[in-house]
């Protein structure tokens, strides 16, 4: 059991899929419009913090280094690679 968690919430209000990726693991997840996504952060040490980068199409979310994490989406755990589109 982590002593500190911390919640970041991550909303898609675009018309197209954004891809949240979650460093330094490069774990990502895409949602679709209007989808969401929550990222707990766990430590033993201190609470959490998280750092945000946004442009076109991706939203890169940095985790504390020394931190564990875990995406949901609803009641369900998300694993990496949630909705990643393949090209043909």
């Amino acid at each position: 059991m982590y002593k500190f968690t911390a919640k970041l919430d991550v909303s898609n209000f675009r018309k197209l899929p954004q891809i949240v990726v979650v460093e330094p693991w490069a774990n990502d997840y895409t949602l679709l419009p209007g989808e969401e996504l929550v990222i707990v952060a766990f430590d033993d040490r201190q609470v959490p913090w998280f750092h945000v980068r946004e442009w076109d199409g991706t939203t890169q979310v940095y985790v504390q280094v020394g931190a564990d994490f875990k995406v949901w989406q609803g009641k369900n755990e998300l694993q990496c690679g949630h909705n990643r589109q393949t090209e043909a």
